[in-house]
């Protein structure tokens, strides 16, 4: 069994729908190779995209705050992940990102049962009851 999980966050410009050199700005979590996308309704002007650094490029006020957030963004989700490690939860993208999104209470059994999907319905029951 594993006894470390992986973690990454990637923010990126959706640069092949751009409309006016302008286009969404995107994040997406991996916990142990897993993928879980998050639009963050932010725009950027892919003229001014570092996809290297991943951050907005000049000091205009439009790339500061831009390159603000996505820090801010970066911190919630580092948190949150540090939040579930902490108390020796089951971690997932799709968890991480729930929460982020404020839909945990909604997503947590689904994510669960979507893990068990391939096992005799009693026996997911079972393990749920373990779980919760």
């Amino acid at each position: 069994m594993r006894a470390s999980n992986t973690f990454a966050i990637l923010f990126w410009a959706y640069s092949s729908r751009a409309k006016n050199n302008l286009t969404g700005m995107y994040v997406r979590i991996t916990v142990n190779g897993k993928k879980a996308n998050i639009s963050l309704k932010q725009q950027v002007d892919i003229r001014t995209w570092n996809s290297k650094r991943q951050r907005a490029k000049g000091n205009s006020e439009t790339s500061r705050a831009l390159n603000s957030y996505l820090d801010q963004v970066h911190s919630q989700l580092v948190k949150l992940y540090q939040d579930f490690k902490f108390k020796g939860e089951l971690i997932t993208s799709e968890l991480i990102k729930a929460e982020y999104l404020g839909e945990s209470d909604n997503l947590d059994r689904t994510v669960i049962v979507s893990r068990f999907q391939r096992i005799k319905v009693s026996t997911a029951i079972t393990l749920l009851k373990t779980l919760l």
